[in-house]
């Protein structure tokens, strides 16, 4: 028994067609060796799908060095951001440059800041006004009045005013006191005509000027106070005076002694002009003019603000 040369087949000796070839005796079927010319024939065995999966590509792990440049990158990639931001408007055109989203989250809140009105400064009374030091004294030591102030308009939306032309030391003329900067020698309060004015601290009244104008034409109704430890307050501008106020009487922290006016006030709404002063001789009582002037602001800013209290008239019997 042989292999056919050409279909590959069992040819046994007796039937198959001998031939001697350079490999020795070769056997062929009848059939093979006459056909042997023409090409073989294998029919096509169709082959079942097979589902090929995509072989894992193994990613090469980063080095520590390779980390950290990397880190470093993004670091003077987002303050580089930051500068750019800060330079120019943030465009969409420039956020679209960064595929980081943490860079593109910066680059919005940015331009959202710019864009946004700015956000008025909380007032900070400890390090905006901070005490007075006299000698190395904290000034409501040398003077216990100064503390715990009674806000000098009940009920007031602000403990100082925003206005830097009614601060202490703004500019107003005619008045010649060193120690008060451009002429203003107090702080004006904002408020509605006729909201009740109220003693800062427990003292007595040293003057009281009824006069529409004032004594100097500029102050108009005021009330000057002397108080237990020989500082001066000063309330102007006045629209009435309390009835019962009068000079050598004691008030009490919070006692009202008038309303906020516009009296001698030609250009400005009303207002109350609040004054602060100290004496230069603390043994010194009385309306006495020998004080210098200092900016009550620090005292102001850590004053209590007393509601408004309803004034009910006492009612009349039936006959």
């Amino acid at each position: 028994m042989a292999e056919c040369l050409r279909c590959g087949g069992v040819v046994s000796l007796v039937e198959g067609r001998p031939r001697v070839g350079s490999a020795g005796v070769e056997l062929w079927h009848s059939r093979c060796w006459d056909e042997r010319e023409q090409p073989v024939h294998v029919p096509a065995v169709r082959a079942e799908p097979q589902l090929v999966l995509p072989t894992p590509v193994a990613r090469p792990r980063r080095a520590p060095v390779a980390v950290a440049i990397g880190g470093a990158l993004a670091i003077l990639g987002a303050v580089w951001a930051v500068r750019e931001a800060r330079a120019r408007p943030v465009t969409a055109l420039v956020i679209a440059q960064f595929a980081d989203s943490a860079t593109v989250a910066l680059h919005s809140e940015l331009a959202a800041r710019d864009t946004a009105p700015p956000r008025p400064e909380p007032l900070d009374s400890e390090t905006r006004f901070p005490m007075p030091i006299v000698d190395g004294v904290p000034i409501d030591d040398l003077y216990p009045s100064l503390c715990d102030w009674i806000h000098p308009v009940a009920a007031s939306a602000e403990l100082y005013p925003p206005l830097a032309s009614r601060h202490f030391g703004a500019e107003r003329r005619g008045v010649m006191r060193t120690e008060c900067g451009a002429g203003h020698c107090g702080i004006d309060l904002d408020g509605p005509r006729g909201r009740p004015v109220l003693a800062v601290a427990a003292g007595r009244i040293v003057r009281v000027e009824h006069d529409e104008m004032g004594a100097d034409g500029r102050s108009g109704r005021y009330v000057r106070i002397q108080h237990d430890d020989g500082t001066l307050t000063s309330y102007m501008h006045l629209d009435d005076i309390a009835n019962d106020l009068d000079v050598g009487g004691r008030v009490e922290a919070g006692q009202q002694i008038g309303t906020l006016g516009a009296t001698a006030v030609y250009s400005a709404p009303p207002h109350l002009h609040f004054a602060l002063e100290l004496p230069n001789n603390p043994d010194e009582r009385g309306d006495t003019s020998n004080t210098h002037y200092i900016d009550p602001a620090p005292f102001l800013v850590r004053a209590t603000i007393a509601p408004l209290f309803e004034h009910r008239h006492p009612i009349k019997p039936a006959f």
